[in-house]
């Protein structure tokens, strides 16, 4: 951890470290977070290590019980379903917003990338999901950037990245055929957004979604 660093830059790095240990299940599902450990692993004292878990807990990956301590949010299939309803509502809006904004120049360069993703025919669990994550944040961090709305963009990138926790369980039993299906939906979006076809690029999205979670719930079931 950095030295030197004022109080709040130091919680910042804090606060990412920390999420993206949620986030990718080094700190486990429903497991109780060790704030003294935590702070000897950083070397940090426990007040950057409480603000951070503060906001963690603002955004419901952290759950505070009283008289035992915080412990990562539990996963739950309620939670996945009411976490992509409310998505692909705020997304939706999102690509509406963007659509006539985004660059022709940019929608090129992303079909540019796009048509170079290639996958390896025995390709790791870790390749199959960076792939996808590069998929994903070339194009809806492409909308997000775009659709003129900061809160909105907020919104959408925190439910991107509590839905995460989903997918990086998920992802690790990513096919071909699945990921295949993954461009194809991106490909689609981007065509449409290209050929100036809002509605058409709407659809293509709320399709993208819609499938994302049938894929990501099955996994669960």
């Amino acid at each position: 951890m950095s030295k030197g660093l004022n109080r709040y830059v130091l919680t910042d790095e804090v606060y990412a470290i920390i999420k993206a240990r949620i986030l990718n299940h080094e700190i486990a599902s429903g497991e109780k977070i060790n704030i003294d450990q935590l702070a000897r692993d950083l070397e940090v004292s426990n007040i950057p290590i409480r603000e951070a878990l503060s906001r963690l807990a603002a955004e419901g990956l952290v759950d505070t019980v009283p008289f035992k301590g915080m412990y990562v949010a539990k996963m739950s299939l309620q939670e996945l379903d009411e976490m992509f309803e409310i998505r692909m509502e705020l997304e939706c809006l999102a690509i509406r917003k963007a659509a006539q904004q985004i660059p022709s120049a940019s929608l090129e360069q992303l079909k540019v990338e796009m048509n170079s993703c290639s996958l390896p025919e025995v390709a790791t669990s870790e390749q199959k999901i960076q792939i996808v994550a590069e998929m994903n944040e070339s194009l809806h961090g492409l909308i997000l950037n775009y659709c003129g709305n900061h809160s909105l963009r907020q919104l959408i990138q925190m439910y991107i990245e509590k839905i995460q926790r989903y997918l990086t369980v998920s992802h690790t039993d990513l096919d071909h055929q699945l990921i295949q299906a993954e461009w194809d939906e991106h490909m689609q979006i981007v065509s449409s957004l290209s050929s100036g076809d809002v509605a058409a690029a709407e659809q293509a999205l709320k399709n993208h979604l819609e499938n994302s979670y049938k894929r990501t719930r099955a996994f669960f079931v």
